[in-house]
């Protein structure tokens, strides 16, 4: 027996399975959204120090007193992470663009701060000083870097940024450095904290 379809038959089932399409392909955007939005790191290796090396940490264009542009050197208190995705390489897509690191300082490590530097250098609006974050590998593995910079102050006298303080001063800063947490963002939605003594995740 030979089943006829109608024309409109044909049209509703195509229409139907068109339909069926588009609904899975959102819900598997949905479910990779959602695996993005929960794909979270582990700490494996901390560094911390006060440095000026330019390959490091950069320098800073300011204009001179004739109107041209001249390099800064600065200091800074750097931040290096070593960080291993716990999830599919496939949730971490955008990562280098959308995450973010920053530093909480416990009560000693903005104390210090202020004692030595005028203000707390790891308030988000203050811009005494600046601050700069970058991520590095993940490109062929898992594991790659986040490091953070806070400056704390340029060898020269500018126009931009005070003078760093002595190295004895600055060295009170370094002594309390991990007295802080790692806070991590994705696309500015917090995905994580880890204690800087303990590397562990914390609440």
């Amino acid at each position: 027996m030979v089943e006829c379809t109608s024309g409109s038959g044909i049209l509703k089932k195509t229409f139907i399975g068109l339909l069926s399409c588009l609904l899975i392909g959102l819900l598997a955007a949905c479910s990779t959204n959602a695996n993005s939005d929960e794909a979270t790191y582990s700490v494996q290796k901390e560094k911390v120090m006060i440095t000026d090396d330019r390959f490091l940490i950069g320098a800073t264009g300011v204009r001179n007193e004739k109107g041209g542009w001249e390099d800064i050197l600065p200091k800074a208190l750097y931040y290096e992470f070593t960080l291993k995705q716990d999830d599919e390489q496939a949730n971490y897509k955008h990562d280098k663009d959308e995450v973010r690191g920053s530093i909480l300082p416990d009560k000693d490590l903005k104390q210090a701060s202020i004692d030595v530097l005028g203000v707390n250098i790891f308030e988000k609006n203050q811009d005494t000083y600046g601050y700069r974050c970058s991520i590095k590998g993940f490109d062929d593995s898992k594991t790659g870097k986040v490091t953070l910079q806070y400056y704390v102050g340029a060898e020269v006298k500018n126009n931009k940024m005070p003078l760093a303080p002595s190295d004895e001063e600055l060295q009170k800063l370094k002594n309390v450095a991990n007295h802080a947490t790692l806070v991590l963002t994705r696309d500015d939605k917090e995905i994580g904290r880890y204690s800087l003594e303990t590397l562990k995740e914390t609440k």
